[in-house]
């Protein structure tokens, strides 16, 4: 998912982040598109070799002074081929630990999940929206969590782009 960096090591916010770094691109896409619906019409994008970018900003003050934290940008070429339809749906809440949906909704170019996490006591509210074109070979995601605990404020955003670059055979 994202990491925070610099963060003092007795924060809330310093344990929900350490360690897990940038994963989302990885986790949300490639493994969770192939999960079967659950309440709002899923999004379909096509089979093939996919890039996508990512990148992630996180907010974070403690007791009003605010904590330094550089964005991050990660990068990933990689075949989505199987079986399967590749769909974003509810279970997409399941790749951050802690979260919930507590509400879709869809229609056929976008999908938006409501989002309750407990990350070890660091509640965090939010909305991942999803979004694919006509062709189904383009996807956008946008990620907005914040919340408060223990006198620390922390918002992350999260945004990933992709597109379909060919074909390919899964291993």
């Amino acid at each position: 998912m994202f990491r925070a960096r610099g963060l003092n090591k007795a924060t809330p916010a310093a344990n929900l982040f350490r360690g897990v770094t940038l994963r989302l691109s990885f986790l949300l896409l490639p493994a969770l598109l192939f999960a079967a619906p659950v309440s709002a019409d899923p999004l379909q994008v096509a089979k093939g070799m996919w890039s996508t970018s990512t990148d992630m900003y996180v907010s974070l003050s403690t007791n009003g002074e605010a904590v330094d934290d550089a964005s991050e940008h990660s990068a990933l070429d990689e075949c989505w081929s199987a079986d399967e339809e590749v769909l974003i749906d509810e279970s997409m809440a399941d790749m951050f630990e802690g979260c919930a949906a507590t509400r879709s909704r869809g229609n056929a170019y976008s999908f938006a999940l409501d989002l309750a996490c407990d990350f070890e006591g660091f509640p965090m509210n939010g909305a991942a929206e999803f979004m694919v074109n006509k062709a189904r070979d383009m996807f956008s995601v946008h990620l907005l969590l914040s919340g408060d605990s223990d006198g620390s404020v922390m918002t992350a955003e999260g945004l990933i782009i992709g597109h379909r670059t060919g074909t390919c055979t899964a291993p």
